[in-house]
């Protein structure tokens, strides 16, 4: 278990525990004066950052039993809020407990209301904490952390009388079906022996009428009185109770068995009498916690980082196991690998002595490796026209009046042969190809059908065609060979007025289609 300050505060002293190991190790007591604060703060300096546990029990506090509709999430949290502000106006110390449902039909909210009254008597204290950077865990008052009596005694009681002196006075707390009901802390005279018996049956009869009037408990229904003896100085007042109130019953347990059954030690139960709920503080942390919110903000802080420290530490095991399977796997891919070199050499010198048993093959197995790999190659850089006929038929399809009487299609460094090419420009090609490199090239002939004598409509026809080949990505460019009548302007113009352009005649043209090479 954790390191835990233990702090119990009253009016005349103040007793500080160092709990380590599920137990009490240290436990010193500082009286309510300058030198007492002054010793107390040094032994805060000894236990730096160390969670502080708070438990206060004065006679300034306060308890109520109240019944709330029953609701959820912030409807129940501001619901909650403004009850306890309106019940305790003068202190931030205060805490409602959810203590269960109610039996009738509504199924209200049972809670227990409760508060420090005087702020003042643990502001000196609890100032001396915060100053050090100490988290503060939580604010509780003794009675209800002296309700972990009951599971570790065992009671079975229905109605328990919980009855042990202090040195402010006497304390007695009342539970019911084993929940805690009411706290009294008494002012008076319990030290001389000869008016502790009357002292301790009047205490108790004075409580017995309390919770009649508060219609907790009759006066007729059984009680049982257990009397906390840690000094073992109490037999003859347990007697006197018993004897003077027959309808009761009174059990003392002593400082041997307190020990045995808290798992206490003498020499604690001897040094203090809040060492008993201090042991309990320590066991376990009651619900009803006092401290505000902006007095656990150094404790929210101090278990993020233990919660940063856990993950942390998590993921380190988690790296060296997920290390460790990473070495084991190594290993076992090592001898897998030796295995295989191993299965391979046994295989290799068995293949070599199947072969030896073969026929005399024609040649030699590099020669037949090398005709197998040189027959591959042809098979990879064999080329066919597909690519150009994709190009032209694309084209034909917006150029109906386009006919295609021969095609000629060349894969090789020179393009195909074709005089008289006059060069149409295409896309640009990616520069940097190498010198040498082999290309398609395709030689076009057709014509313009149907053709009607009209030269200037088939030549635009014929370069629409060329443009619309010379647009594609694939081309590289793209040479008029021949047109249906030379328009070259050095030629001299001859021919006849009287002649009909409609008798006849055809045009026909050549194109020289050259594809970028592959990069």
């Amino acid at each position: 278990m954790a390191d835990k300050l233990l702090i119990g505060i009253s009016a005349q002293t103040v007793t500080a525990a160092h709990w380590r190991g599920g137990k009490i190790v240290e436990c010193l007591t500082f009286a309510n004066d300058e030198g007492g604060q002054a010793d107390f703060k040094d032994f805060l300096d000894r236990s730096a950052d160390t969670p502080t546990h708070i438990m206060v029990g004065a006679v300034e506090e306060d308890y109520r039993f109240e019944t709330l509709p029953h609701a959820y999430g912030s409807d129940r949290a501001d619901m909650v809020g403004r009850k306890l502000k309106q019940h305790y106006r003068n202190t931030t110390y205060m805490a409602a407990t959810l203590l269960g449902r109610d039996t009738g039909k509504r199924r209200d909210d049972r809670y227990l209301f409760s508060a420090l009254t005087n702020p003042d008597l643990i502001a000196d204290w609890l100032q001396a904490v915060a100053a050090r950077g100490m988290p503060i865990a939580g604010i509780y008052l003794l009675p209800v952390v002296g309700a972990g009596l009951l599971d570790k005694l065992d009671v079975k009681a229905t109605n328990l009388l919980l009855v042990a002196q202090h040195a402010t006075g006497l304390r007695l707390t009342f539970f019911r079906d084993r929940q805690f009901r009411l706290s009294r802390l008494t002012r008076g005279d319990s030290g001389r022996p000869e008016n502790r018996t009357r002292y301790f049956s009047e205490e108790i009869s004075n409580t017995r009428l309390y919770l009649h009037a508060l219609r907790t408990m009759t006066l007729d229904e059984h009680l049982t009185v257990l009397l906390i003896d840690r000094g073992d100085e109490l037999q003859e007042e347990a007697a006197g109770v018993a004897r003077e109130n027959p309808s009761l019953d009174c059990v003392r347990l002593g400082r041997s068995e307190l020990a045995g059954r808290l798992g206490i030690n003498n020499e604690l139960l001897e040094a203090s009498p809040y060492a008993i709920y201090l042991h309990l503080l320590g066991l376990k942390a009651p619900l009803s916690n006092l401290a505000p919110a902006s007095t656990m903000v150094g404790y929210k802080r101090f278990q993020a980082r233990r919660a940063i420290y856990a993950a942390c530490g998590a993921l380190s095991v988690a790296a060296a196991v997920w290390t460790g399977t990473n070495l084991y796997q190594s290993v076992m891919l090592s001898g897998d690998t030796e295995y295989a070199a191993r299965q391979t050499a046994l295989l290799s010198s068995q293949y070599q002595e199947i072969t030896r048993q073969f026929p005399q093959a024609p040649t030699s197995a590099e020669n037949l490796k090398k005709t197998v790999e040189i027959a591959q190659r042809l098979r990879a850089t064999a080329h066919t026209p597909q690519k150009v006929m994709a190009l032209l038929g694309r084209a034909l399809e917006v150029s109906p009046a386009i006919v295609i009487r021969e095609l000629g299609w060349k894969y090789g460094v020179t393009e195909i042969e074709a005089e008289g090419a006059r060069t149409l420009e295409a896309a640009p090609s990616a520069p940097g190809g190498a010198a040498g490199q082999r290309k398609e090239s395709a030689l076009i002939d057709g014509e313009v059908r149907p053709f009607r004598g009209d030269y200037r409509s088939a030549i635009i026809t014929i370069n629409g065609f060329a443009d619309r080949l010379a647009e594609e990505p694939e081309v590289s460019e793209v040479k008029v060979v021949k047109l249906p009548l030379n328009v070259n302007p050095a030629l001299s113009l001859s021919g006849n007025t009287l002649d009909n352009p409609e008798q006849g005649g055809t045009a026909e043209f050549k194109l020289l289609l050259v594809i970028k090479p592959p990069k």
